[in-house]
């Protein structure tokens, strides 16, 4: 008995953890049906790709009320964001061209690809792009059962680096480098390299943006950068393989013309300002806690 009503406990929160990326689906397609506006779809999609493994591997209720309030919340954001970039006007865009080339004396992107522009190249750079929401499900699960303390800071910066992107957005709309002229767009080259399977996967994860006017910060480099501070925070072994993560990221994002060298250090920024942030009041949380007896 007890058995039978563990088991339907179990599937009533893996229900309630399915009906948040397939709600926030089900809203795109209603809005775009009635609007025509269509948000981002990054972190529905993936949540949605991210369910059957992590239904197999975190068999419990803890992780999916954790879990789903954190994606909840990101869905709010990517919404938001859709929102915000549908509403832009291109007029009252900024581009960072002039500021990026006089800070580092020349256009850096444009250098970057002309320096380095192959098929090969520009096929590993596409890949490398497309990472960093798999990421976000890579340390949910890695962090979930290493230490929960690690999960709870990561989930936290992630959604305050996330907000503070999301209001610099609105006060700030940049364009990319493509956008602006500055460079190529070869985004859409490397999807015609790749293998057709994992280049469709990629584009419907990344080529529906409704907000083409959120350059600066990058978050492909801010949340690639949170993956990086807490993986090596809970075993500094695995910065081997996730450091060099993160600088693939940083140099695809600017051999593909996505975004200028500010963008690029804008991420970083806004990413070990939450981590900082959010280590802080966790500290002080902790001060704050009565001492246990001995």
């Amino acid at each position: 008995m007890d058995s039978g009503a563990g088991a339907q406990r179990w599937r009533l929160s893996l229900l309630r953890f399915w009906a948040v990326p397939l709600a926030y689906v089900g809203i795109l397609v209603v809005v775009y049906l009635r609007y025509g506006l269509l948000f981002q779809m990054e972190l529905g999609i993936a949540s949605l790709v991210a369910l059957p493994p992590v239904a197999y591997l975190a068999k419990s209720r803890e992780f999916l009320k954790n879990s789903a309030f954190f994606v909840s919340v990101l869905l709010t954001y990517e919404a938001l964001n859709g929102l915000t970039g549908s509403m832009v006007n291109s007029s009252s865009v900024v581009s960072l061209a002039g500021l990026d080339q006089r800070l580092f004396g020349m256009n850096l992107t444009l250098a970057v690809q002309t320096t380095f522009q192959s098929a090969a190249v520009t096929m590993v750079s596409t890949f490398f792009y497309g990472l960093h929401v798999f990421l976000i499900v890579i340390a949910m699960v890695l962090f979930w059962f290493t230490s929960r303390a690690i999960y709870r800071g990561y989930t936290y910066s992630m959604i305050l680096t996330s907000y503070l992107a999301l209001l610099t957005f609105v006060l700030i709309p940049t364009a990319p480098p493509w956008f602006a002229g500055s460079a190529q767009n070869l985004l859409s080259q490397g999807y015609r390299l790749m293998p057709s399977s994992f280049a469709e996967l990629q584009k419907a994860l990344l080529s529906v943006e409704s907000d083409k006017f959120a350059a600066f910060p990058s978050l492909h480099v801010a949340y690639a950068t949170l993956f990086a501070v807490y993986t090596v925070k809970l075993n500094p072994k695995y910065g081997y393989v996730s450091v060099p993560i993160l600088l693939g990221i940083c140099f695809s994002i600017l051999y593909l013309g996505q975004h200028y060298m500010l963008d690029l250090l804008g991420g970083v920024a806004y990413a070990m300002m939450s981590y900082l942030v959010v280590d802080w009041l966790f500290y002080k949380r902790k001060q704050a806690a009565p001492a246990q007896p001995i």
